[in-house]
């Protein structure tokens, strides 16, 4: 069976287009001789798209009042039909993540699609200012879903280190403990010397590329190039302990 990720978050600004970028370098290159198809449906922000490495597809889920059109989510799920022998990484624009929720509630989409696909959900979440709304969809993304998928939780530290008043992480709270038999696992995007590695990530970004591109890259100097080498190894040893190609659903 094939895979399919839905990367799913009702704030945005919080890494999500990221957190999906990184997943599909691991698996392309972790599983060279898969096929995977990463589907981008953010009109305003198509990061997967602009990364020319990716080849992502861009999947307009909007009308031409900038509304949802809950028709062209029927769209993307015959896609996933008409392409058995691909996995897909889909990158949800936030404001379509009510839409969406409630059009895969409304139309049983998993209960349906797992019959051909393993499902896995990724969430981001993220410190500072929006750490409680998004630890929330994550909550209401779990009790939507569970026995359904499985989920990844990605933990991004970029706008500071996840913790509650009391002082206790991500793993000590209750929001985890109550979830904790159905996350699969935990990516954490650490947070960096903004001055070294930061920047290199902002270089890395900011010029459209991946991993593999900027360490064949002559423009990126010797110690950025070594520099995000190690953040490539962190990332993708966290991601290596998850079972990313399906397992038994929780």
């Amino acid at each position: 069976m094939k895979t399919i990720h839905f990367v799913m978050q009702g704030k945005g600004g919080v890494g999500k287009s990221y957190s999906a970028s990184l997943l599909f370098q691991y698996l392309s290159e972790t599983y060279p001789k898969d096929k995977f198809l990463a589907l981008d449906t953010d009109p305003n922000n198509s990061t997967l798209v602009s990364i020319k490495k990716i080849e992502a597809m861009f999947l307009d889920l909007f009308n031409e009042d900038e509304r949802i059109d809950e028709r062209k989510f029927d769209k993307m799920i015959e896609l996933f039909f008409n392409r058995p022998d691909h996995h897909f990484i889909v990158d949800n624009r936030a404001t379509s993540f009510l839409p969406l929720l409630s059009y895969i509630k409304e139309n049983e989409i998993f209960p349906m699609i797992s019959e051909q696909f393993n499902i896995i959900v990724h969430i981001p979440i993220t410190g500072g200012q929006a750490q409680e709304d998004t630890i929330k969809a994550m909550e209401q993304l779990i009790e939507s879903f569970k026995g359904t998928c499985n989920f990844v939780v990605w933990i991004n530290e970029y706008f500071g280190k996840i913790k509650d008043s009391d002082g206790k992480t991500f793993e000590d709270m209750d929001a985890y403990k109550l979830n904790k038999e159905f996350i699969n696992g935990i990516v954490y995007l650490p947070e960096m010397n903004e001055k070294t590695y930061g920047k290199d990530l902002e270089q890395m970004t900011k010029n459209k590329k991946t991993f593999a591109e900027v360490l064949e890259d002559k423009k990126f100097s010797l110690m950025t190039k070594q520099r995000l080498s190690i953040y490539k190894k962190k990332i993708f040893n966290s991601l290596g302990v998850i079972n990313l190609m399906g397992e038994d659903k929780k």
